[in-house]
């Protein structure tokens, strides 16, 4: 046996331009019989894909760098990011999206992409899947002058040291979650072919 849940209500709070927040009433009865119910706002909105670009001969990898209002709001500051967006109704795959997600973004073209994984963001208050990816670019290759930036974006293309992201990563000071789980994964690529 096993536990059930059921959906009770779905009421939409508010409709944004780039989602819903909807009140959820999930209601779950255990194998023991106690029953638990649960209602909570949650965003609504499409999935998602980031992509750690990498430059195994250079050495490089490529991050973003905007100013975010919720990590300006408790940290007065910025963070960098991994290359991350919506996937669009017009993309044809999660990998089309990947594509031009970094051609808007990094000014780049991706190479081989290696899927990393798909991850729920923030599973407590999101539908969100996002779908990781590792991809080969070529340093030097860049051309942001031909970047498609959407009207809220101001984006600074960050390219840095492996060495550097591994400082990053093993000093705990990795905040974009798609970039921490990112970087793992490299690390972790790097040293098995190493």
């Amino acid at each position: 046996m096993s536990d059930s849940h059921e959906l009770l209500s779905r009421e939409t709070l508010c409709s944004l331009q780039k989602g819903t927040i909807d009140q959820v009433t999930v209601r779950t009865i255990h194998d023991d019989g106690r029953e638990h119910v649960i209602s909570e706002p949650v965003w609504a909105d499409r999935d998602s894909i980031a992509v750690l670009p990498y430059d195994e001969k250079a050495g490089t990898v490529l991050l973003v760098r905007q100013l975010r209002t919720a990590v300006f709001l408790r940290d007065q500051g910025v963070i960098l990011e991994a290359c991350a967006g919506g996937i669009e109704k017009t993309d044809a795959s999660v990998e089309d999206a990947c594509r031009r997600e970094a051609e808007e973004e990094l000014g780049v073209s991706l190479g081989a992409l290696e899927r990393v994984a798909q991850v729920f963001i923030n599973p407590a208050r999101m539908v969100e899947k996002a779908n990781l990816f590792l991809a080969s670019y070529q340093s030097g290759q860049q051309h942001p002058e031909e970047r498609q930036q959407d009207e809220d974006e101001d984006i600074e293309v960050v390219e840095i040291s492996i060495g550097d992201l591994k400082l990053l990563l093993e000093g705990g000071n990795i905040r974009c979650p798609r970039l921490l789980m990112l970087s793992q994964a490299l690390m972790y690529r790097a040293g098995q072919m190493g």
